[in-house]
């Protein structure tokens, strides 16, 4: 892959719902001011994260990233343990994001069953990946710059409405403070929607999983890298200045995306068909990058033998086939499972990868740490390395600091707290389990 495409395969993976509709949430919960900071709260874990990120995928670019880093650099139990949450995570993704692409098509075309709508997106997802690397970041390239584009249209449109040359008169930035001022529900409100901001930003990893299949990984990974820090907080910084200038943050809400009242209060009749595009593209863009990164995790696990071996087999066209259609499969099972058993088997799934973001940017972490301290160890110079993580040791202690107090307000959050409860017993018995198997291998049991 070349650099745009895998710096395109991150901004795909990231820009979604959770800047479309959750923005309109936060700003209704933080008001103005809160709704940057909370935000800013999460760009700067996404900033921490990728430059902890990036150093080890130049140094060591593998597919699977995280699970190898793990199994190499702490040990098999807890590659064996990230790598199926990191599996999990991104398989159950992809099945949300076919729902949700379905009720979009349901509300412009409502005749139409949304299961016809689930077994096409799906088939159309499953040919995208099955081709090779260099084409399918071609694809995956023209499927996140749609929705950049809108992005863009929509930034021009709100500063229109700002300086009054869209509109009647110029709004201005008087509804940062109109109303309540910048922090009309106080303090406890803004540290509340952190975590939903944070969230949003959750995927900027993804394009992690193209390290192996780069053309110039030494080159290609820190422009990529760079490019998808600062695309991402230009995308989201930019278009919630605009939002709040635009919109008064009482009339956000939960009924509708806050960048469709936008368009209405420009004049444009059209408002919704225009974000259920947005959002449409947003969901199967965000699905197609989860399934490229849930299958090269996959196939990694395969080669370092913690799942079954068959997966760790590649086509002709260097495509991990089997790896893909079990990556399928689960998301097809997910999909039913969220129709059938919303209450059970999919309300577990969704809340053990509640906190797996959290865990994986805190193993990102600790590994960098690990790895220096190996380089030193080896006689290495860190002047040699050809990426480094700015303000070492800072960056990784800070990033594990506020990944922690990450997991302190989910404590405290009744929607976020069932995530902690069901999810933190699965990783330790993934861990115990793998620990278990891997000691009864050594004594030949």
């Amino acid at each position: 892959m070349k650099t745009h495409q895998i710096m395109m395969l991150g901004i795909g993976g990231t820009i979604g719902t959770g800047l479309f509709l959750g923005s309109g949430y936060v700003l209704q919960q933080a008001g103005p001011g809160g709704t940057l900071i909370a935000y800013l709260f999460g760009a700067i874990i996404m900033y921490l994260m990728m430059f902890c990120l990036g150093e080890l995928l130049v140094e060591m670019p593998v597919a699977g990233t995280v699970q190898a880093y793990a199994t190499e650099l702490i040990n098999p139990s807890m590659g064996f343990t990230v790598g199926w949450v990191k599996w999990l995570s991104y398989a159950i993704t992809i099945p949300s994001q076919l729902v949700a692409s379905s009720i979009i098509m349901k509300n412009i075309f409502p005749n139409v069953n949304s299961m016809i709508w689930i077994i096409g997106f799906t088939i159309l997802l499953f040919i995208m990946n099955a081709v090779p690397s260099d084409k399918y970041g071609k694809s995956s390239f023209i499927f996140s710059s749609i929705k950049f584009i809108l992005i863009v249209v929509f930034l021009i449109l709100g500063l229109g409405m700002i300086t009054g040359l869209v509109g009647k008169e110029a709004v201005g930035f008087r509804n940062f403070v109109n109303d309540g001022g910048l922090f009309p529900n106080g303090a406890k409100a803004v540290i509340m929607t952190m975590m939903t901001a944070a969230f949003a930003y959750g995927g900027a990893d993804i394009f992690a999983a193209a390290a192996s299949e780069s053309e110039n990984p030494e080159k290609d990974l820190p422009r990529a890298i760079h490019a998808t820090i600062w695309g991402l907080i230009i995308a989201y910084i930019a278009s919630l200045v605009v939002l709040i200038a635009v919109l008064p943050w009482r009339s956000a809400d939960l009924a509708g995306s806050p960048f469709a009242y936008v368009f209405k209060l420009a004049g444009i009749q059209s408002a919704e068909l225009i974000v259920n595009v947005v959002v449409l593209t947003s969901a199967l863009s965000s699905a197609n990058a989860f399934i490229y990164s849930s299958t090269r995790s996959l196939w990694s696990m395969g080669n370092f033998n913690q799942a079954p071996k068959f997966v760790s087999k590649v086509n002709g066209k260097k495509v991990p086939m089997n790896a893909l259609i079990v990556t399928m499969l689960f998301a097809v099972a997910a999909v039913i499972s969220s129709i059938v058993a919303p209450g059970t088997v999919y309300l577990f799934l969704t809340s053990i990868i509640g906190i797996s973001n959290i865990f994986i940017y805190i193993l990102y972490a600790v590994c960098l740490f690990i790895f220096r301290k190996q380089y030193k160890e080896k006689g290495g110079n860190i002047e040699n390395i050809k990426f480094k993580t700015p303000f070492y040791p800072v960056t990784p202690a800070l990033l594990i600091a506020l990944c922690i107090i990450l997991f302190i307000g989910m404590f405290f959050d009744p929607t976020q707290k069932l995530a902690l409860i069901l999810g933190i017993p699965t990783y330790a018995a993934f861990y115990i389990g793998s620990t278990l198997y891997n000691k009864s291998k050594k004594q030949g049991l």
